[in-house]
């Protein structure tokens, strides 16, 4: 990829469930995304590549990922993704990638890097990033100082002032803040999981939390609760000057 001007879609939280499943809290997910994917075909026409930042499926089981992958074919742009706690790495690797998506974790364009990292705790809903995944970013980082940098993962490394939702947070986010920190190209960071729009500002970096496509968390609520707002995804532009321009688009009722 060599443009200039980067235009990603983050999708995120899809939860896409098994023929056999219970739904999501009474949420048909598999109906959600497919609204999703019409808005973004009619809507989207300058799209470089989309991220799926986790969680794909509710439970991680064959039919549930073959079920994700045929949702996604009706896609023409480039997709990668990452695990989220709902989801198993390997099996979701082998089956995306049988139907032609991207399992490579670094894009690197003239101007951006961008990465995807995975922070799946076996059996847990909080998160961390593993030795290797933060020896992975350090030396990224590293080979690529002349490179901007946007991270893709999927729990949040700030706490977003929800007593619930922050008790699954990225554990080792002190370690990760810190690579960061004394790496001035990264510029953004996004992630999912909370299932609901976030921004705020990390010292001079962007943080962005993304709305579910299907069901949404209430913000700021110390009790599990589900909001009145519509499923979502971002759009985000990276110019060559380091700037990212996001968006956060709803789905109307």
């Amino acid at each position: 990829m060599s443009q200039q001007d980067v235009c990603v879609i983050q999708i995120t939280d899809t939860h896409i469930l098994d023929n056999e499943a219970e739904s999501f809290d009474d949420f048909d997910t598999s109906a959600s995304l497919e609204r999703v994917i019409a808005y973004m075909k009619a809507n989207e026409d300058d799209v470089d590549l989309v991220l799926l930042t986790g969680d794909c499926v509710h439970e991680p089981t064959e039919t549930a990922y073959e079920k994700l992958a045929g949702h996604l074919e009706q896609l023409s742009w480039p997709i990668y993704f990452l695990p989220g706690n709902h989801d198993e790495p390997e099996l979701m690797d082998a089956i995306l990638s049988q139907h032609g998506y991207c399992i490579d974790k670094r894009i690197l364009t003239d101007s951006w890097q961008i990465m995807l990292l995975d922070t799946r705790l076996k059996n847990e809903h909080k998160g961390e990033l593993s030795s290797q995944q933060l020896d992975f970013l350090r030396d990224s980082l590293e080979q690529n100082t002349d490179k901007n940098t946007l991270i893709a993962l999927h729990h949040h490394p700030v706490p977003i002032n929800s007593r619930w939702m922050d008790q699954m947070i990225l554990t080792n986010r002190e370690a990760f803040l810190a690579i960061i920190d004394r790496h001035p190209q990264v510029k953004g960071v996004i992630w999912g999981h909370i299932h609901q729009q976030f921004e705020r500002k990390w010292k001079q970096v962007k943080m962005m939390g993304t709305p579910s496509t299907c069901l949404q968390f209430t913000p700021e609520n110390d009790e599990f609760a589900v909001d009145t707002k519509p499923p979502g995804y971002r759009r985000l532009r990276l110019n060559n000057a380091g700037e990212i321009r996001s968006d956060v688009i709803y789905l109307n009722q």
